[in-house]
């Protein structure tokens, strides 16, 4: 079927619950993806400064968020509203609202003045877990690879917990304020495979409906 623009999907969740490899599933199921910040060459030159890792270690919460919506903006830009496809992305300005809004306590007005025009989310893919399941999942993604999510807000467990509270009572609600829809993919006895399906399987009906 011929659409005039394709969807624009978000795969959100705290560490550990799954994210990356079903992105990277998705992709391989012929879809265009994005991780954010990190679609353009402008967003890879800000990441270090949005996660805040050496040598921005401290840096200024709303300049640490203003960074994130430039990168964004730019990403949006040249990565989405340029093309027709089906996008997908890691995180969005839906991570803004948990980290920076909610956490941080900087305005969703204000963060909702960044957003782009014309830009419109189709469908936010949320996915949970038990608190311990997902910690143990990234300790042990860390123990393989240290640099694994690593960034300001993922150095102190409560507030890793405290993250994940916010994914899972505020930012659906927040989502379904805004008319967004959003899918919660609950991850603690579910395989990579079969998260993969059901999200694949939402997306395609969205797809060709």
């Amino acid at each position: 079927m011929s659409k005039e623009k394709g969807l624009f999907v978000v795969i959100e969740g705290s560490n550990g619950s799954g994210k990356t490899t079903l992105i990277n599933g998705l992709g391989e199921r012929g879809y265009t993806t994005l991780s954010s910040p990190n679609g353009t060459d402008l967003a890879k030159f800000l990441r270090p400064a949005c996660r805040g890792v050496e040598p921005w270690e401290g840096i200024d919460k709303k300049i640490q968020f203003l960074l994130f919506s430039a990168a964004r903006l730019d990403e949006y830009i040249r990565c989405v509203e340029a093309t027709n496809d089906v996008v997908i992305a890691d995180r969005w300005w839906t991570s803004t609202y948990v980290y920076q809004c909610v956490l941080q306590g900087i305005s969703s007005q204000f963060m909702e003045n960044t957003i782009h025009d014309n830009e419109k989310l189709d469908l936010v893919i949320l996915l949970d877990g038990e608190d311990d399941v997902l910690l143990d999942r990234m300790n042990s993604e860390r123990s393989k690879n240290p640099d694994h999510g690593k960034c300001t807000w993922t150095q102190s467990e409560d507030t890793l917990r405290s993250l994940m509270k916010i994914y899972r009572e505020d930012l659906p609600v927040y989502l379904e304020s805004k008319g967004i829809e959003c899918m919660v993919i609950d991850t603690t006895n579910r395989n990579q495979e079969e998260v993969l399906e059901v999200a694949y399987s939402k997306i395609e009906e969205m797809n060709n409906g």
